[in-house]
């Protein structure tokens, strides 16, 4: 996925951040900062072209590390609700406990969703700093 933005911030040797238009395939993923309604967004690249601030840039992420990204953040924890809620049901019929037995299966769901978000929370850091997620300056374009 190819974007084209320019360079508002440099944070260390190799990561900047780059100011573009959000692109449709996109969505609202949470991992950049939206800045106005016309769509801008701000998002941490990898610098290792060494842009300037100001410099317009091309950016990539390779598709795959797209559909990684998507799936850590979205299929992992729907499947976790959809475990700990089936799970949990049929524990809880096993065990003979008839009463508020779909409200507790749901529960044991949201519960379980939750420290999923949270150990993904918790390895942030990791997949950052393994700058696999996040997208590569690849050219500086001359305007």
């Amino acid at each position: 996925m190819n974007q084209q933005g320019y360079i508002v911030e440099i944070i260390d040797e190799k990561t900047a951040k780059l100011k573009l238009q959000r692109h449709s395939a996109c969505a609202a993923c949470g991992k950049c900062q939206t800045t106005s309604e016309k769509k801008d967004i701000l998002v941490e690249v990898d610098n290792t072209l060494g842009a300037k601030v100001g410099d317009h840039v091309e950016v990539n992420m390779e598709n795959v590390n797209v559909l990684k990204a998507a799936g850590i953040v979205y299929v992992i924890p729907l499947i976790a609700l959809l475990a700990g809620t089936i799970s949990a049901y049929f524990i809880l019929q096993a065990l003979n406990i008839t009463s508020n037995i779909e409200m507790m299966s749901g529960v044991v769901g949201l519960i379980l969703t939750a420290v999923v978000f949270l150990v993904i929370k918790q390895n942030d850091k990791r997949f950052r700093d393994s700058r696999n997620y996040i997208p590569v300056v690849t050219k500086i374009i001359i305007l």
